[in-house]
């Protein structure tokens, strides 16, 4: 009689929907608890503040027994500005560089992501990230860690958005097509010299990205266990994710960074 054939474990994502580490701990300890850590091949956290992972109890108990934790950190060098208002500054997020990396236990298991690159403009005063100036001194720290990936695209103007930074008065300069590659290829360039390379998410003309990646996650595991590699089907056309269950909702979010997709009011 043929040996029964045993499902792979789940790739939680945890969450494209709204910041659970930084603002919802207990619910993503809860989720995880439900589904059963001993069902979890890897959990892939995104953040744009981490310092749970070192001090909230419950959060760290639940992420003990999955296989593997893999990070997407976001650090944009806007946060504190008037586009990511409550974000922590740059210099106090890249100060937990080594004890996250030893949390994870590889920095391969970590991706920064600059992400996204905006340029924006409130009241005559300027902020952005879209340049190799701003870029590099974040990207050297991460570079220090061992991290060798960084992640990027431009803002998406989604209706929603353009109408919340009206309201806001901020204007957003839009980047012509040869102006994001050519901003693109010079962010490659100087990531290259730190030993790190740029994959872009969702950004037209360049290679479909994979920020939940099955055969990545595979061989980073500690067992290299076997987990679903085939791609997402309820994704946008050029993002080139792998299945996994994303246990987020559309919580009010404390962030309120303008670009956001998601930012429902907050209670």
């Amino acid at each position: 009689m043929p040996g029964r054939v045993t499902a792979p474990k789940r790739v939680i994502s945890a969450s494209r929907r709204t910041e659970l580490v930084g603002h919802y701990p207990d619910y993503l300890a809860q989720r995880l608890a439900a589904i059963g850590p001993e069902q979890v091949h890897t959990v892939v956290l995104w953040t744009k503040d981490p310092t749970n992972l070192l001090r909230h109890p419950a959060l760290r108990r639940s992420l003990a027994d999955v296989g593997q934790v893999f990070i997407h950190w976001t650090v944009t060098g806007l946060g504190g500005t008037f586009l990511e208002p409550n974000v922590p500054r740059a210099q106090d997020q890249l100060r937990l560089i080594d004890d996250i990396v030893a949390y994870v236990g590889s920095p391969e298991r970590i991706h920064w992501r600059y992400d996204p690159l905006v340029s924006a403009e409130q009241a005559g005063t300027r902020v952005g990230n879209a340049s190799v100036a701003s870029f590099l001194p974040l990207a050297e720290s991460f570079a220090r860690a061992g991290v060798t990936v960084a992640r990027t695209s431009f803002v998406t103007m989604y209706r929603k958005v353009v109408r919340r930074l009206a309201a806001a008065g901020v204007a957003i300069r839009e980047f012509a097509p040869e102006e994001r590659r050519r901003l693109i290829v010079q962010l490659s360039d100087a990531a290259a010299g730190l030993g790190m390379r740029i994959e872009t998410c969702c950004e037209p003309g360049f290679p479909m990205g994979r920020c939940v990646d099955g055969e990545l996650l595979r061989e980073l595991h500690p067992d290299r266990e076997p987990c679903r590699v085939e791609r997402a089907r309820d994704q946008r056309e050029l993002c080139g994710c792998t299945v996994s269950l994303d246990i987020g909702r559309y919580l009010p979010c404390p962030n309120r960074c303008l670009y956001c997709y998601a930012h429902p009011s907050v209670r």
